[in-house]
């Protein structure tokens, strides 16, 4: 969802580059909008207020907590780099949002990490990861729930060879599970909310219709009078606006009927594409490198 514009927005100067021998596609500054407001980052302070934002390794060992910031370091560098513009027509290049990423640069003062992300994001310092020369769409999410999947198949963006859809082999407990459950009365009033999947009369059958190579739902079948076919990703938007963000928390899903109504059972957390967080932490902790964890996500990329 995209952000209100804040004051002043159409007056903000384009990010300058780095000069000379340097890539022409990485900023020195960024100009991002901060709770509704335009403001010029230095890329560096950026990246290190987005890798707070975006990752908190609760009760990993200091090594384990110096990797993950490293990896989110990168990831959250070359995104800023891949994304330059991205908001261009509004004034601005990045928003604190999860439409880019999130960045709350409060967390420098009120995160337990944020000494380790600042030596993580000096670490790394001018390191992106790049795809033909270009930097590469560094897309995360929370948990891939053991496989991630492609931009295409998520919400029918390019296929990159650096985001495949491949297992992550990983211990099977590694990835979260969920489950979201509600009677056939409260299923027609969540679907009812949004034109695309409005039921006319009582709802007969809730079921998934089609699957990418991950598993995920790529298309649902909403039965009752008339059959509605909508994506995964457009039930689960409907359900999460109006049960929350932690109600469906992936695609990755069965449907079953139950006595009452609708029982959805998955995993993972978010739209799969790229590197996996709760992925990341678990290779991290049994002592991957950076290289390593990044090499596996983005296949390809340098």
């Amino acid at each position: 969802m995209l952000a209100a514009i804040g004051a002043g927005a159409a007056c903000a100067p384009a990010a300058p580059r780095i000069p000379g021998a340097a890539p022409s596609d990485v900023p020195v500054f960024l100009q991002v909008q901060v709770a509704g407001r335009i403001m010029n980052i230095p890329l560096e302070d950026y990246v290190l207020g987005a890798s707070l934002s975006e990752v908190s390794p609760v009760g990993e060992s200091a090594p384990v907590t110096a990797r993950i910031f490293e990896v989110q370091a990168i990831i959250a560098r070359t995104y800023a780099a891949a994304q330059v513009g991205r908001h261009k027509n509004e004034g601005f290049d990045v928003c604190d949002k999860t439409h880019c990423q999130l960045y709350e640069p409060s967390r420098l003062e009120t995160s337990s990490f944020s000494a380790a992300a600042r030596t993580a994001v000096a670490r790394t310092a001018g390191r992106i990861l790049r795809y033909n020369r270009r930097p590469a769409q560094a897309l995360f999410h929370a948990d891939c729930g053991g496989y991630t999947t492609t931009p295409g198949s998520a919400w029918g963006g390019p296929l990159l060879p650096y985001l495949p859809a491949a297992p992550d082999d990983l211990p099977e407990r590694t990835h979260r599970a969920w489950r979201f459950a509600a009677t056939e009365q409260e299923w027609v009033a969540i679907l009812s909310r949004d034109p695309r999947t409005r039921t006319e009369g009582r709802l007969r059958d809730l079921r998934v219709a089609q699957r990418d190579a991950s598993g995920r739902a790529t298309t649902v079948d909403i039965v009752a009078d008339r059959t509605r076919q909508v994506s995964g990703e457009t039930l689960r938007a409907i359900v999460s606006a109006d049960r929350g963000a932690r109600s469906v928390m992936s695609t990755r899903f069965q449907i079953r009927q139950t006595p009452g109504g609708f029982q959805l059972d998955g995993t993972g957390f978010g739209h799969g594409v790229g590197l996996c967080q709760v992925g990341t932490m678990a290779r991290a902790r049994r002592g991957d490198s950076v290289d390593a964890i990044l090499g596996h996500y983005y296949p390809g990329a340098r």
